[in-house]
Formats: structure tokens, sequence, C-alpha cells
């Protein structure tokens, strides 16, 4: 069973250029969603995607790639490993916009419109106007409007948030400032005027060094619009990766979650083929980039000695999983189904295990045999729940 698992991680037997080209198909049939941020520069676009996926700002407006004329994308956590995209149409209201050709580009992936612009701005008819354009071609597309920068209609600076957040049912409190509701109310009326069906949500996400707790301020309500906007699937990753960032503080194990996320629905759609054994070494070698990935964010690297060390310290047990998927395809109408969620969630139950190991090698120590065990057949459970919505969502 080692000799395999070594053949396997240090030889893998499915050509490099096939591999690509396979995965390059899978991700074609399962595109990332794609968030369409919509707003004038500094309207709070850059701090929602910090918010959604917990990312610093420095390294958001590092990852931006332009893609066409008007727009930019970043891509989360990567281009190669992408769970959602952010699509940020640039200069609304500085320049003519065209919508034509983002349209053209992003008519098959985009899942919500987020209609961002600042709570005490009423100059938007620009942003308005583009946002109808897209409508018009895309009319099923859901809408957030999300109202930024509240403090700057605070009676003073130095003005702390409302606590308990007051918009959840419109902006009525009588605890909101009066100007400050005045221009919540301007904004939803230009919206509706426009014919435009949205979810408004009033929020502020700040940095620290602005003094405002909490920094995120609203971010409650603003997931809950997505809950309403989302298809089952892509939120059920939302969800995964809200949870995640909630529980990890860590840096490096940060970094890895949306990775092994990535890389476990990719094998899964691998797992997928229907005849057994034939999609093992694409599966094997899937896992084996997920193990890569997750050494560099580590910096460790992957040669006889360090595999030995991983073999002996979390055993080889997960492996038997590889041969229990395969039987399942047997089982006529639901085996399939169910192979396809068992390779997911194996492959993320891996990655959370390797991720530990790498983490506690890091950090003071490897543990005993018995704890990753444990972390493994724990995460192996928690990623048949958290994959089996996707992947079935993908496929009806």
């Amino acid at each position: 069973m080692w000799k395999f698992l070594k053949n396997i991680l240090l030889s893998p037997s499915v050509d490099e250029s096939d591999l690509s080209r396979r995965l390059d198909q899978i991700r074609k049939d399962l595109p990332a969603p794609v968030f369409w941020l919509l707003g004038k520069t500094q309207s709070g676009k850059t701090a929602i995607i910090r918010a959604l996926t917990g990312h610093e700002q420095a390294q958001i407006g590092n990852g931006f790639q332009p893609c066409t004329r008007f727009s930019r994308i970043y891509h989360f956590p990567d281009e190669d490993d992408c769970l959602m995209r952010f699509l940020d149409t640039r200069g609304i209201g500085e320049v003519d916009y065209d919508a034509s050709k983002d349209i053209e580009i992003f008519s098959r992936q985009t899942h919500v419109l987020i209609l961002v612009m600042k709570a005490m701005d009423h100059a938007q008819k620009p942003v308005i106007d583009a946002l109808q354009k897209i409508l018009a071609k895309q009319p099923d597309w859901p809408v957030i409007v999300a109202q930024t920068c509240l403090h700057e209609g605070y009676a003073r600076a130095s003005e702390p948030h409302i606590q308990p957040y007051p918009f959840v049912d419109s902006e009525k409190s009588d605890r909101i400032p009066g100007k400050l509701a005045r221009s919540l109310r301007q904004q939803r009326g230009m919206i509706e005027q426009a014919g435009i069906h949205a979810i408004f949500v009033p929020l502020d996400f700040t940095l620290p060094a602005d003094g405002y707790e909490p920094v995120f301020y609203g971010l409650e309500a603003f997931w809950n619009a997505l809950e309403k906007s989302l298809p089952e699937g892509v939120l059920v990753l939302l969800l995964d990766a809200r949870e995640a960032r909630e529980q990890i503080r860590d840096l490096y194990r940060s970094t890895v979650h949306p990775h092994i996320v990535a890389y476990s629905i990719v094998a899964g759609m691998a797992g997928a083929v229907p005849l057994p054994f034939v999609d093992i070494p694409l599966v094997a070698a899937i896992q084996l980039k997920l193990f890569q990935t997750i050494a560099s964010v580590y910096q460790q690297s992957l040669n006889r000695r360090r595999l030995q060390d991983i073999g002996s310290a979390i055993g080889i047990g997960f492996l038997s999983n590889l041969g229990k998927r395969e039987l399942l395809k047997f089982v006529p109408a639901y085996g399939l189904a169910a192979a396809s969620v068992m390779t997911a969630a194996s492959t993320y139950a891996l990655g959370k295990t390797l991720d530990l190991y790498f983490s506690h090698s890091m950090h003071g120590g490897v543990k005993e045999r018995a704890i990753y065990q444990e972390i493994y057949r724990e995460q192996m459970e928690r990623g048949k729940h958290l994959l089996k919505s996707y992947m079935n969502a993908q496929k009806s």
C-alpha cells in the first residue's frame, strides 16, 4: 500500500498535458460564479470583496486582472483554483460605459449583480443606466444594492455604529440619523423608479484604523441577501468559506482552505466517470496537485523522506476510500452520484488532514496518528455534507 502511495505522489501516472486538458474541461463545465460589482470609483467595491473572501485589501489589489476595456476581474483564491470571481466595472460615471462586451463574456456565469453606491451620493444615474443595460439582456439576474459608507451620514465623525443593526426592516427606525435615513430612502426610490427589483443592504465596511466597530458593519445582512439570491450549490460553498473564516485565524490555514474546496469539487467531477477504475489516475493526480499546493503554502518540499514522515504520521487508510468509491459505481442509478460525492469528500478530508499535519509540523511538532485519523473521519463527513448539494446542483 505504501509503495502504491509513493508511486502516486512521486510518479503520477497521468500525463501532465492530459491532466491539464481534462482539468480545463472540468472547469469549463463547472464555471466559478461571478459577482458583478457595479459602482463608481471609491464606492466600496473592494471592501465588499475583502469582507466576503477574508483577504486583505492589498492582496485583492494585486490580484485584479484586466479582462475588457472597462472591467477587471479578481479570482479567489487564484485563477487556477478558482471558487468565485469578482468582476469590477471601473469608471462608471467618468466614461461612456458599454456593457455589451462584459455581458457577452460573463452571460453564462454571473450569479449576482451587486450595485455599490455610497449612501450619501445621489449622483447615481450613470450606474443605474449601466445596470439597466445589463438587465435588458439578463433580466433574471438577481440584484443587490449595497448602500455603503454609512458613517458619512452620521451627525459626527466620531459617532459609533448603531447597535443592534437597525436596517433589517427598511429605514423606519428612529435611531437612524435623519439625513442618512432620508438619503437611503431617496436612493431606494431611484432604483424603484428605474423599474429595477433589488434587495437593499445598508452597510459600512471599513479598516481597523478608521475607528469604527465592527469593521464589517452590516455583513450579516449582506450574507442574508446573498442567501436569497444565490443558487443552492453556490451558496453551499460561500457558507462553508464563511464558517471557515470564523473558525480559522491562522494565515496558513485560511490560505489553504479555498484551495481544498476547489480541488475537492474538481476531483468530484472527475470521479463522475461512469466506468469503474478508469478515473483513478486522474483523481490521484488531482489530489497530488492539492498535496503540492498545501506543501507549497507551508513552504515544505515533497521528497521521499517527507512522504515517509507523512505516511508514518497520518497513515494511509484514506486510500481505502478509493476502492469503496469505485465499487459504488456498480450500484444502478444511485452509484455514480454517490461516487462523485465520495471522491469530493475524501479529497476534502485529505486536504484538511494534510493542512493540520503541516501546521503541527511548523508550530511545535507532529501529533500522534490517532489525532489525524480522527480529523480525517470528521472532515470526511463534513465534506459529504458541504459538497453534496453543490455536486448535485451542478448536475441537475
